[in-house]
């Protein structure tokens, strides 16, 4: 602030300096030329451009970023999202959790209703084949 007040004893000062500067004056010609182009004359405007085409075309494509990004990262992502949704939701999810539960479920019902005949002698069996196995992994198991 000590240097400044050197240089500049009051705010009008300050401030008049500051519409002095080249930075200023070339704003207010920027200004200048655009509000008569385009207010005044503006069949300028339309030559200009055609004379500038190609740099125009550059301008108006912003550089090619937008397909750069649209080729890049906008093509990855849904790549990605289509393969989260192909492999995670429709294979992992829907396939293996929900369905494959189902499935398993369907098939140990299938097994448990093809065993449970109602017939006494059946049950017995199984038991008698239960107690040789609970025998056989007590002495393999000593």
């Amino acid at each position: 602030m000590a240097a400044l007040a050197e240089h500049f004893h009051s705010v009008a000062g300050f401030a008049l300096h500051g519409l002095m500067t080249l930075p200023f004056w070339l704003a207010f010609a920027g200004f200048a030329t655009a509000a008569y182009v385009y207010l005044f004359n503006p069949a300028i405007a339309d030559r200009v451009y055609q004379a500038l085409r190609p740099l125009a075309r550059i301008l108006e494509n912003k550089y090619g970023f937008d397909a750069l990004y649209q080729a890049v990262f906008a093509r990855g992502s849904v790549l990605l999202g289509r393969g989260f949704w192909k492999f995670g939701d429709t294979a992992l999810i829907d396939g293996a959790i929900v369905n494959g539960s189902a499935t398993l479920i369907d098939r140990l019902a299938y097994i448990t209703r093809s065993i449970q005949s109602g017939y006494l002698y059946h049950y017995a069996f199984a038991m008698i084949l239960g107690l040789i196995v609970l025998l056989t992994a007590f002495l393999w198991i000593k």
